[in-house]
């Protein structure tokens, strides 16, 4: 005999359902649509965010380019001249910088003019990182007059869409 939810019984009532039928819970059926539909969103998703993470660390790695040329200028004022060594401290005559931005994803590094008044300091994207597949801008670079320049993988100048 069916009986509702509160252990009454069913006979002779209209609305009276079984309790069977009520604490089935989902379908097969069911639980396979909705898990295609977060498929789908993941699949719409998942580009977009690793879009969004290659432009937060390239901003990384302008903001280092843009730190190591304050630290250059400092140096200079200091020295009267610019300096390669990038780790070494302060005291010995270096920067005092780590050779990678804060998350690793960008090593860097400094090339002096053979006069030593000039300098360009180069990030470029790590290989085991994730910026290894961010190909439009693997390395950025910018000289002591403060010229910016970004290559993608293959070599080809994309500063205009990389230093924006």
């Amino acid at each position: 005999m069916a009986q509702d939810g509160r252990g009454v019984s069913c006979r002779g009532l209209p609305r009276c359902r079984d309790s069977r039928l009520a604490a089935a819970g989902f379908t097969l059926i069911e639980l396979v649509i909705a898990l295609a539909v977060v498929a789908i969103l993941c699949a719409i998703a998942w580009p977009g965010y690793g879009a969004v993470m290659h432009r937060a660390q390239r901003t990384e790695a302008r903001l280092a380019l843009l730190d190591l040329q304050h630290a250059e200028e400092r140096h200079y004022m200091r020295h009267f001249a610019y300096t390669d060594r990038l780790e070494e401290a302060t005291s010995a005559g270096g920067l005092g910088k780590s050779a990678r931005t804060a998350t690793g994803a960008y090593a860097l590094s400094i090339a002096l003019r053979e006069d030593g008044q000039g300098y360009v300091a180069q990030a470029i994207a790590h290989p085991q990182g994730r910026q290894a597949r961010d190909w439009t801008c693997a390395s950025f670079t910018m000289d002591e007059t403060g010229q910016r320049s970004a290559r993608d993988a293959d070599g080809r100048d994309t500063t205009a869409a990389c230093w924006r």
